[in-house]
């Protein structure tokens, strides 16, 4: 049964911040804020609410650029399908937490080689304040996209 989540990349001037997973799916990788839709959690409460628990600070005017689904372990099944967010506005003061450590990266220098694979695909995107839908399959060891699509909106 695929699951429902989010994902928020916060950007300030040159800079986007990520955490570095401690556990699930991403342990070990870079990645952005998010988590599982909770209940009767709308996408925004649910990034929003995620977002503080991660890395302490609170958003708002969100970009929704659209969703990604990922297949996983070379299936053609939905794993997981994904509302992606970005955000210029925030405040609080950035701390880490039992998720993982936050660390702002500048965008020329943003870890590809220690994130999911997809990434590298729809993040100059995403930096260009781009809308979209995407579909990313994976191979069986979920190192490698074997086929994916982009829809502009």
């Amino acid at each position: 049964m695929a699951f429902i989540g989010t994902l928020c990349y916060i950007l300030n001037k040159n800079k986007i911040l990520l955490k570095k997973a401690t556990r699930g799916i991403s342990k070990n990788k870079w990645n952005g804020s998010g988590g599982k839709i909770e209940g009767n959690e709308t996408p925004e409460k649910n990034i929003i609410r995620e977002t503080f628990e991660e890395t302490g600070l609170t958003i708002k005017n969100l970009l929704y650029h659209g969703q990604m689904n990922f297949f996983l372990n070379g299936k053609n099944e939905l794993s997981f399908a994904v509302h992606l967010f970005s955000t210029k506005n925030f405040t609080g003061n950035v701390k880490s937490t039992e998720e993982g450590e936050v660390k702002w990266f500048d965008i020329d220098n943003i870890p590809f080689d220690d994130m999911w694979a997809d990434d590298r695909y729809w993040m100059p995107l995403m930096l260009r304040g781009k809308k979209f839908d995407a579909d990313f399959y994976f191979d069986n060891n979920n190192a490698k996209i074997i086929k994916h699509e982009f829809r502009m909106k």
